[in-house]
C-alpha cells in the first residue's frame, strides 16, 4: 500500500505538466506581489497619481477632499490637470476621463458654495444653514472586514480543491481503461486499493497547498524585505481596494483587528470545507468504478462540476441574514456537501449557536465515515466490472 501511494503521488506531482504548473504559480505570485514595480516600467499611469494644480485658497478649502488618484503639485508647469480661478468661473485643463470630469465638477461645485456662503452676512448664513443644510446622523454599523477575506480564503480554497475531487476518480478510469488495474490487484488488497485511492487523494491536495502556499510565502518575504510592501499598498489604495492608506504589510494585518473567535471560525470554515470535499472525492471514485472509457468520464465530470458551481452560487446569493437563521440557508447548513459552504457563510456573517455548529459537524462527520464504510464492500464489488473489455473486440 505504501508503495502504491508513493508511486501515485511520484506519477502525480513529479512530471513535466506538474513542473510547469507550478513554476506559473510561483511567477504568477511574484507578478501580483511586484504589481506596483511591473506596472510603473511601462504604464506609470496606473500606479502614479496625477498632479493637479489649483490656487493656494482652493487647496486649503479642498486639499482634504482631493481623491487618492490625485495629488496636488505647486508648480503649474508640472501639473497634469490645473484649475484656474476666474471672475467669471473656473477654467479646467488637461486630459480627463469621465469619471474624473464628474470628480473635479463636484470639486469646484462644492468649493464654489463654500466661498459664496463665506461672502454672506452672519443672519443670511445661519438662515441658509437651517434651508439648505440637512442635520444627518449616520450610524453605520460596520462589517468586520475579517469576515470578507474569510469568505475570500474559504471560496479560494474551494475552487483550488474542486480540481483535485476528481483527480482520484480519472486515475481509477485510467487503470481501468489500460488493464492495468488487474496487475496491481495481484499484489494488494480491494481494500488497500480503495484507502490507498482516498489517501492520494488527500496527500495530493496537501501537497499541492503546501507547495502553492511556500511560493507565496517566498515572494511575500522578499516583498516584504523590498519596501514592506508598501508600493502595493500605494497602489490599491489609489485604486480604491482599501479605505485607509497603510504603510506595511503589518500595519495592514494590525487594521484587521483579527481576534481569537474570528481565527476559530476561519479554521472551522476550513474544516467543514474539508469535509465536504473529501465526501465529494469519495463519491467520484465510487461512481468512477462504473465507468468503462475515457469518454464517459468526460460525460460526468460536466455535471459534477456545474452542480459544485450550483451550489457556490446558492451560498452567495442565500446570504440573507433571514435566510441564514430561518430560511433555506439555515436547512441546507446541516446537509452534507451543501453544509461546506453553507455552514462557513453562517460562522462569517451570523451568529451561529455551539449545538447547531457540533450538530452540523457531527452529521458531516458521520456521512463521511458512513460512505467510507459502505463504499469499501461497493469498490470491491464492481471494480473488476468491465476493467478486461476492449473496444477493439466484437460482440
Amino acid at each position: 500500500m505504501k508503495a502504491l501511494i508513493r508511486f501515485s503521488l511520484n506519477r502525480r506531482l513529479n512530471n513535466p505538466v506538474s513542473m510547469m504548473l507550478y513554476a506559473f504559480s510561483f511567477a504568477l505570485i511574484a507578478i501580483l506581489l511586484f504589481a506596483d514595480v511591473i506596472l510603473n516600467s511601462f504604464a506609470p499611469a496606473l500606479v502614479n497619481p496625477r498632479a493637479i494644480y489649483m490656487n493656494t485658497e482652493m487647496f486649503a478649502v479642498l486639499g482634504d477632499h482631493l481623491p487618492t488618484h490625485l495629488v496636488y503639485q505647486k508648480d503649474k508647469k508640472l501639473a497634469d490637470i490645473t484649475i484656474e480661478v476666474r471672475t467669471d468661473g473656473y477654467v479646467v485643463e488637461g486630459i480627463l476621463d469621465y469619471n474624473e470630469k464628474q470628480i473635479i465638477d463636484q470639486l469646484i461645485h462644492g468649493y464654489h458654495r463654500i466661498i459664496q456662503m463665506e461672502r454672506l452676512p452672519d443672519y443670511l448664513i445661519s438662515v441658509v444653514d437651517q434651508v439648505l443644510i440637512a442635520d444627518i446622523a449616520w450610524q453605520d454599523l460596520e462589517e468586520s472586514k475579517t469576515n470578507h477575506l474569510g469568505f475570500v480564503v474559504i471560496t479560494s480554497i474551494y475552487f483550488m480543491l474542486l480540481s483535485f475531487s476528481t483527480a482520484v476518480a480519472n486515475e481509477v478510469v485510467n487503470e481501468k481503461t489500460s488493464n492495468v488495474i488487474e496487475v496491481i490487484l495481484t499484489s494488494v488488497s480491494h481494500k488497500h486499493h480503495y484507502y490507498s485511492k482516498l489517501l492520494i487523494g488527500w496527500l495530493t491536495m496537501v501537497t499541492q497547498l503546501f507547495i502553492h502556499g511556500f511560493g507565496f510565502v517566498f515572494w511575500l518575504m522578499v516583498r516584504t524585505v523590498y519596501d514592506q510592501g508598501f508600493g502595493l499598498l500605494e497602489m490599491v489604495y489609489r485604486w480604491g481596494w482599501l479605505q485607509e492608506r497603510v504603510l506595511s504589510f503589518g500595519s495592514l494585518l494590525s487594521s484587521l483587528n483579527v481576534t481569537i473567535s474570528q481565527g476559530i471560525n476561519v479554521l472551522l470554515c476550513a474544516t467543514f470545507l474539508m469535509l465536504g470535499i473529501l465526501l465529494v472525492q469519495l463519491l467520484m471514485v465510487l461512481i468512477s468504478i462504473h465507468i468503462n472509457s475515457i469518454e464517459e468520464a468526460a460525460a460526468i465530470q460536466g455535471p459534477f462540476y456545474l452542480g459544485m458551481l450550483v451550489i457556490y452560487y446558492m451560498a452567495i446569493f442565500i446570504n440573507s441574514s433571514q435566510q441564514l437563521n430561518q430560511g433555506i440557508g439555515y436547512a441546507l447548513s446541516f446537509v452534507p456537501v451543501f453544509s461546506m459552504l453553507f455552514m462557513p457563510s453562517r460562522l462569517l456573517s451570523v451568529n451561529v449557536l455551539t449545538s447547531e455548529l457540533l450538530l452540523s459537524l457531527f452529521i458531516a462527520l458521520v456521512m463521511l465515515i458512513f460512505c467510507v464504510v459502505i463504499g469499501q464492500e461497493h469498490y470491491k464489488r464492481n471494480l473488476l466490472k468491465g476493467s478486461s473489455k476492449s473496444s477493439y473486440v466484437k460482440k
